[in-house]
């Protein structure tokens, strides 16, 4: 199976552009040197899905050296960087499924494609490869899993898939939600929107739309740049966390949509945003996401509910309604990678170290693990928290 990907030729960018970020992952260092003496995935072949950019391109670059047969690797909508993609292409031991402008239906045919090469280890990034492999049934079974997003947890759970092999849910790790949702999310969707606008936080009044681990970070960020910060969440535990936290709440979405200059959705859940609340938008409001899956916003009803839409640049869209007009930024798609640089690249060292050592205690030692979802071992998250103490 080939690659499919923009552009080829953009390999050698692809790789210049790797150094700096080799050069600030420690953790992935030290699991390369120790995978390629103990070689965890020898043989395997491995499928991957996953932001294709620079950290997790290095990342893989770890996976091969512990021995695997052949990575095939499909990108998550709306944040393929192309050079990366053409760089990771070029290595004859990774075929790379992805595009910058992928639809869904694409996704589907890409994740498809990769299960007729029958995977022996999935790392998953929103359930994309697990849930494919549930909807038929298969001539083989995998080692094993694991679940990056919070949002692939609630899909897996919505499903009611019986899970033939065991899944490691990273983002059920206290290192995954402590470190990489509250701080390096909020930092990383605040420089993203700061890129994408331009614009003074002081004095924005800004609602953020879902307050677990990701959603209060991305408010505490903003709040801490001036912004007048605004909180909604159908759980009243969380909404009176925001509340001490220092959030204006309520439990009435509308009027706080009425409010706000800039929305921002981090639920893990779709259709948060709809065609529905249009008349509830303050004109010239900024509406983004910053979930996994850009459906938290119904962007294609929000576009063709418009009377005109314009293309403002920088992944800015004009839509124009009857008696108002709001901007969509990156067409709902992840905003710290659809328009930035993803998370910090010391967070994504923690991140990317823990989903390395459960694939690796997967393909070695499942005498622990069962079938189904089931955390982080707790002697990974030591390793990955003492380790990360000394850089």
């Amino acid at each position: 199976m080939n690659s499919i990907i923009d552009n080829p030729a953009l390999a050698e960018a692809g790789s210049n552009r790797m150094r700096w970020f080799m050069e600030q992952m420690p953790l992935i260092t030290q699991l390369k040197e120790t995978f390629s003496k103990e070689q965890p995935f020898r043989g395997l072949t491995i499928a991957i899905c996953l932001h294709v950019e620079p950290k997790t391109a290095y990342w893989i670059d770890a996976i091969l050296s512990g021995g695997a047969k052949h990575v095939y690797l499909v990108g998550c909508l709306g944040t393929t960087k192309p050079d990366t993609a053409a760089f990771l292409a070029s290595n004859p031991k990774i075929t790379v499924l992805a595009r910058e402008a992928d639809t869904m239906e694409k996704h589907q045919q890409y994740l498809e494609m990769v299960m007729e090469q029958k995977p022996d280890l999935l790392l998953d990034n929103g359930a994309s490869l697990i849930l494919s492999y549930c909807k038929k049934d298969r001539s083989w079974t995998p080692l094993g899993a694991n679940e990056e997003t919070r949002t692939g947890r609630l899909l897996i759970d919505a499903s009611g898939a019986d899970i033939p092999f065991p899944v490691i849910v990273i983002d059920d790790s206290p290192l995954k939600k402590l470190l990489e949702n509250a701080v390096g999310v909020g930092q990383s969707v605040l420089d993203a929107f700061m890129r994408s606008t331009s614009l003074l936080l002081g004095g924005k009044r800004t609602l953020v739309i879902g307050y677990g681990w990701v959603g209060s970070g991305i408010a505490n960020k903003f709040r801490a740049m001036g912004a007048h910060t605004s909180v909604y969440d159908v759980d009243p535990v969380y909404l009176l966390k925001a509340k001490v936290d220092g959030h204006h709440v309520s439990d009435d979405l509308e009027q706080l949509l009425r409010e706000a200059d800039i929305i921002i959705t981090a639920t893990g859940r779709f259709h948060i945003i709809t065609k529905e609340h249009i008349p509830c938008l303050r004109s010239g409001a900024i509406v983004c996401n910053a979930g996994h899956f850009g459906f938290e916003i119904d962007a294609e009803d929000l576009i063709q509910a418009a009377e005109c839409v314009e293309d403002v640049g920088n992944g800015r869209q004009l839509l124009r309604y009857q008696d108002k007009h709001i901007f969509l930024l990156s067409q709902a798609n992840p905003l710290n990678l659809a328009a930035g640089d993803g998370n910090p690249i010391s967070i994504m060292d923690l991140g990317l170290g823990l989903q390395a050592c459960c694939g690796a205690r997967i393909a070695t030692d499942r005498s622990k693990l069962h079938n189904g979802v089931q955390p982080v071992p707790r002697d990974i998250d030591c390793f990955v928290s003492q380790s990360m103490l000394h850089y």
